[in-house]
């Protein structure tokens, strides 16, 4: 069983459920929705379609929705900008402050000159243009171009080290929320996570709303990896966005962020998404680069939760090879490679992180075992996941459907849905053992090690039961 999970970008290459299906097929585990680029007509098209196909399948498939969040973006220019090493630009902040340079627009964040200093640098569509601040006004702010290039309108705007005051959602943010709710997404996925209140604030949002889904925190910026270990904290699991991360930060510190990040998610016990090019040159190509395949390895030998394609199989021409690649990669790399790398990072704060640890101990000493986890809110499971066993998969048994899909993206969890026989816990056993047995995936005399909170006098005791199969 492959433990790195796939999450696919869905766009207008993988809209028609033919396609989705093959997407599942191939082995895609969660489907994301970007909600920069989607009309909520055409998410509510998509979103079915995705729902039908996983049923089809047989399969549980989550969704993830990509909330845009607050982005700086220049205004409108007439005509493409040529730009040249020296010339000099005007941001304007106010809406009443009438140009006066020849390259002269506005920005769609009212508090740049507030936020800016002179000497700041100014990153404009990814760092393919580089101006440096000279002249820093609550009305305008004024540049010299550092890396000449084209500026064309509404180009996303980078502030490297500069701490904004952008709100955590915007008006756009909060209808796709609503979408997002109304349909039952199982992720939303906060761009531009600065601190921990933006998530809590995104929380109780959905806690008003009668939402069970969990917010996943985009790390793309400097000011959140000052705060990423509260961010993490606060988190139900982070993405690390290594787009934006890339423009953001030195280009050769990228890889050591990826790590630390990883890290930090390991220590925490929080999900954490690679995402960002792993297969970029596929867009256009029916075979990866070398390079791609070696970014696969590193994030899989990290032990990822997931890895995550954008542009790969939202528009690009090879959407199923895409993933289909990817799956083969990483069980090829997962069978090489099976140590539990940061197993032991994770501290043991309660007696259920000990009876885990305990349970993956016993696992990891008997070869071929199985681990399966009874659990009503998810809590056991995903702690086994965040301990990461060495061999042993992990399958998870609830009664509750939203559950099973926020286990979904869990590392080496194969999530099941079931309902459990009340006051009868060795009928909940032998009904999952069936399952597995009708999917093929346990066979007579496998070993078990069978993790459940029995209720017991009246307290729910924490137990762990060896079994064969």
């Amino acid at each position: 069983m492959r433990k790195t999970k796939i999450l696919c970008t869905l766009g207008p290459a993988t809209e028609s459920a033919a396609v989705i299906s093959t997407l599942i097929t191939k082995g895609a585990d969660i489907l994301r929705l970007n909600m920069s680029h989607a009309s909520h007509d055409w998410v509510r098209m998509v979103y079915g379609r995705v729902r039908e196909a996983a049923v089809n399948a047989g399969r549980e498939i989550a969704v993830l929705m990509d909330l845009t969040g607050p982005s700086i973006r220049t205004g409108d220019v007439e005509q493409p900008w040529q730009l040249k090493v020296g010339d000099e630009v005007e941001f304007r902040c106010t809406p009443d402050f009438q140009p006066t340079k020849q390259y002269s627009c506005t920005v769609n964040y009212p508090e740049l000159g507030k936020d800016l200093k002179p000497g700041d640098i100014i990153l404009i569509d990814g760092g393919m243009i580089q101006v440096k601040a000279t002249a820093v006004t609550p009305k305008y702010v004024l540049g010299t171009v550092l890396t000449q290039g084209e500026m064309k309108s509404r180009r996303h705007i980078n502030l490297p080290g500069v701490d904004v005051r952008l709100p955590p959602l915007t008006k756009k943010d909060y209808a796709d929320l609503d979408l997002g709710v109304e349909l039952g997404v199982d992720y939303f996925a906060l761009s531009f996570a600065r601190e921990p209140g933006h998530i809590q604030h995104l929380n109780l949002l959905l806690e008003q709303k009668g939402s069970k889904a969990r917010v996943i925190a985009k790390i793309e910026n400097q000011q959140a990896l000052k705060n990423i270990d509260t961010l993490v904290e606060a988190s139900g699991g982070i993405m690390i966005a290594r787009g934006d991360l890339g423009s953001e930060c030195p280009i050769e510190d990228l890889p050591l962020i990826q790590r630390q990040i990883v890290e930090r998610c390991s220590f925490h016990g929080r999900k954490v998404i690679v995402a960002t090019q792993m297969l970029e040159s596929m867009i256009e190509n029916p075979v990866p680069t070398r390079a791609e395949v070696t970014d696969i390895f590193n994030a899989v030998i990290e032990q990822v939760d997931c890895v995550m394609l954008s542009g790969e199989t939202s528009v690009g021409r090879y959407p199923d090879k895409c993933v289909e690649i990817l799956d083969n990669v990483i069980r090829r790399i997962e069978d090489k490679y099976p140590s539990g790398r940061f197993a032991s990072d994770a501290p043991l704060k309660t007696n259920k992180h000990k009876t885990v640890k305990a349970a993956i101990l016993l696992a990891n000493s008997i070869p071929g075992s199985k681990l399966l986890v009874f659990t009503l809110r998810g809590v056991m499971a995903h702690l086994l996941a965040h301990q990461r066993p060495e061999f042993a998969p992990i399958f998870a048994f609830t009664p509750k459907l939203h559950v099973s899909r926020a286990l979904v993206s869990a590392r080496g969890v194969q999530p099941y849905v079931m309902e459990f026989a009340e006051g009868q816990p060795d009928k909940s056993i032998r009904d999952a053992i069936a399952m597995l047995y009708q999917h093929g995936l346990v066979k007579q005399g496998d070993p078990l090690v069978i993790l459940s909170d029995a209720l017991y006098d009246g307290t729910n005791v924490d137990a762990i039961l060896l079994q064969e199969a």
